[in-house]
């Protein structure tokens, strides 16, 4: 990697860092500069030790040459640690981004793993995994490994960077490769950390932007078994379990009833109605397409990415000029961005035509006059009773250029169709089967779309194998009418 190459990691900013204890024994880590002389790393590279040494260079580490730290904070629960310089020691430092994390967001970090001696590991990886909405939690996210490092011991305490500001701090667990982190905007949230940034003067960006709470759903029928990240596009294995050997295909449907509010009604829709509970479901399912079983995929596509993305729900299903169908359209607000998230599903008795279907709905969503005429409808949508109305108007800006109304377009693609994973239920070999099948469903799509497309296009892609997809749709619509 070149030196300019190097700049978007803040390699100046990040150092080694080496610890002591009573007995003899050392760790190493990393550690970063947020402000002069003023360092982050880990906790558990710097707790109990008599000793913390920093090497501001590769070549400080080669020639032993340090720096003595003094920790002046530590917390266990968070296991962040600040460290203290000699004044005058650094000149370079990394701001912090206190902002929420989105799943499948790319982000950067930069550390010194033991296996590359003193050499740094510039990495760049996506946020796999996010803890936000569990009020018990010990990370705030997780992030996927990269093919350079194969140990990451050494890389506790390095930053994950965004946009070159430090958006948290890596923390790779002991006897394992596991890269999980703890959010700037999780750490800041402890009164006595928070006030050392503040009294020192660290540059602080707050982005409300994506610091959003998505509107509240119901609890999903769907277990996220595989997240294969091994290739292009990315693709998230779907079950509903067994019990007894026996697929879950009751309690699905009876969860899914509980999502046809939030499915088939907009926020405008739900915030003028003026009736009951009981009357918003009715009212909700009569706008059910009961005799279209592609709604059937667009659901469940719908619970999928609110689920899994935070997503905020503009349209359902609707038809257009062409009277071709829009699948769900709904927006993600990801760091300063809009992202227009437009859906596509397909539902058939075999994977090769679920494939073929998806690529000929994702073809006709980049066509530029069917963006237009979704653009134009969700136009309409958006009014003041919006939460989060203030970012959201800019989709709905008709004076604006097509692409001036959003940031990028990601298309989240759900695949449901018969399978014998599911009628031939092997318990022992299950996951094994399942990653085959997944490996398949990506081939289908590599095969089909042209690499360059592939490349160029956000694709996330779910997908869901069942015993009979006409007999998922037939209890459904049972369930719905009972």
């Amino acid at each position: 990697m070149t030196v300019g190459a190097l700049e978007e990691f803040k390699l100046d900013s990040i150092y080694i860092l080496q610890t002591s204890f009573t007995g003899g024994g050392t760790k190493r880590g990393t550690c970063f500069s947020i402000e002069q002389d003023l360092l982050l790393t880990a906790n558990h590279v710097v707790k109990d030790a008599t000793s913390v040494k920093v090497f501001l260079t590769s070549d400080s580490f080669a020639e032993g040459q340090h720096i003595e730290a003094e920790c002046i904070y530590s917390n266990v629960d968070l296991d962040v640690a600040v460290l203290k310089l000699p004044d005058g020691t650094t000149t370079s430092s990394l701001g912090l981004y206190a902002t929420s994390v989105n799943l499948d967001s790319d982000v950067k970090s930069c550390g010194y793993p033991v296996e590359k001696e003193h050499y740094p590991a510039p990495i760049k990886v996506k946020v796999t995994n996010t803890f936000e909405h569990m009020t018990s939690r010990e990370y705030s996210f997780e992030v996927s490994q990269s093919d350079t490092v194969s140990k990451y011991s050494g890389m506790s305490g390095s930053p994950v960077i965004h946009d070159g500001r430090c958006l948290g701090i890596l923390l790779v667990q002991q006897g394992g490769n596991t890269l999980y982190a703890v959010s700037a905007k999780d750490f800041l949230g402890d009164a006595s950390l928070k006030k050392i940034v503040y009294d020192h003067g660290v540059e602080i960006t707050v982005q409300e932007g994506i610091g959003y709470k998505a509107p509240d759903f119901p609890a999903s029928p769907f277990k996220y078994c595989i997240n294969c990240n091994v290739g292009l596009p990315n693709i998230k294995g779907i079950d509903i379990g067994f019990t007894m050997e026996w697929w879950n295909i009751s309690d699905f449907t009876e969860t899914v009833y509980d999502w046809i509010i939030d499915y088939c009604l907009s926020h405008k829709q739900k915030a003028n109605f003026t009736g009951g509970s009981r009357s918003l479901f009715k009212y909700a399912r009569s706008h059910y397409p009961t005799d279209d079983l592609n709604a059937l995929g667009d659901l469940c596509l719908h619970i999928a990415i609110r689920e899994s993305y935070s997503t905020i729900p503009v349209m359902n299903k609707v038809f257009d000029v062409n009277n071709k169908t829009f699948s769900c359209t709904h927006a993600v607000l990801n760091f300063d961005s809009i992202e227009l998230w437009i859906g596509a599903s397909a539902v058939t008795t075999n994977i090769e035509e679920a494939v073929q279907s998806a690529i000929e709905s994702v073809e006709y969503i980049m066509d530029i006059k069917s963006l237009k005429n979704r653009l134009f409808t969700l136009t309409s949508e958006i009014d003041e009773s919006w939460p989060h109305k203030e970012k959201l108007q800019r989709l709905a800006n008709s004076s604006l250029e097509l692409d001036e109304r959003f940031d990028k377009i990601i298309i989240p693609i759900f695949i449901m169709h018969d399978s014998e994973l599911i009628t031939n239920y092997d318990k022992s070999n299950f996951l094994n089967l399942f990653n085959e099948k997944v490996a398949n469903c990506r081939g289908l799509l590599q095969a089909e779309f042209d690499e360059g497309v592939i490349d160029l296009l956000d694709l996330r892609v779910f997908y869901f194998p069942v015993s009979d997809v006409n007999e998922v749709n037939g209890a459904l619509l049972e369930e719905l009418n009972s």
